[in-house]
């Protein structure tokens, strides 16, 4: 499902090709990848040429950054605390529930399923056309995915030895952001900034004390 949907982004989107960007993105990625939950997958990151604060995973370990995102932030800190939300998405299997939910066919947690089975509900989704894949990708997670999301970002960033204040600075950033006359779409999309910002300050001061 991961590769079919990447076809349909990359008719739909730039990607960069920009190496030094490309090269900063991948070096954080791996690391973190390096100490996540699921090391079955893997992960690949791609950078999308569009001056949007946003990023997003989809099925099978891809995770996206918009250039407009990475411009913005200043230090590996803050990159890494993006990039550790959305590995945590795909570790907890969020994204893959979403696309599910889609088809209404929920096999979270089975591994009864073949791979024809896996093959169709892959073809259900994508059958729907391009507006309602985007949909889907840019649909909100609820609260408590978002939390989880959150948890095992700190987690991993803690692991993998980049500053966790990165993550409370780049939620900080978006919920500026969330002030103005055109608010980005991952604020639409994430809409417990000041919840998450506490919660993120507790996780990290729980993992700190371990």
């Amino acid at each position: 499902m991961g590769r079919d949907i990447h076809g349909q982004l990359q008719q739909e989107f730039k990607f960069s090709n920009d190496p030094r960007k490309l090269e900063r993105l991948n070096r954080i990625g791996r690391r973190l990848t390096q100490v996540s939950d699921r090391q079955d997958l893997e992960y690949r990151f791609y950078l999308i040429e569009k001056d949007e604060l946003n990023a997003f995973t989809t099925p099978g370990g891809n995770i996206y950054m918009f250039s407009g995102l990475l411009d913005r932030m200043a230090s590996d800190d803050q990159i890494a605390g993006v990039l550790s939300h959305e590995i945590g998405h795909t570790t907890a299997r969020h994204t893959v529930k979403k696309f599910q939910a889609a088809v209404g066919y929920n096999i979270v947690g089975s591994i009864l399923l073949s791979q024809l089975e896996l093959e169709n509900q892959a073809q259900q989704v994508l059958t729907q056309g391009t507006d309602v894949v985007m949909n889907l990708i840019f649909s909100a997670y609820g609260r408590k995915d978002e939390y989880e999301a959150d948890r095992l970002g700190v987690k991993y960033m803690y692991y993998a030895r980049y500053n966790m204040q990165g993550m409370i600075e780049i939620l900080e950033l978006l919920e500026r952001e969330s002030k103005g006359p055109n608010v980005p779409v991952i604020i639409r999309t994430h809409p417990y900034l000041k919840d998450r910002i506490v919660k993120v300050k507790e996780e990290i001061q729980k993992i700190s004390n371990q």
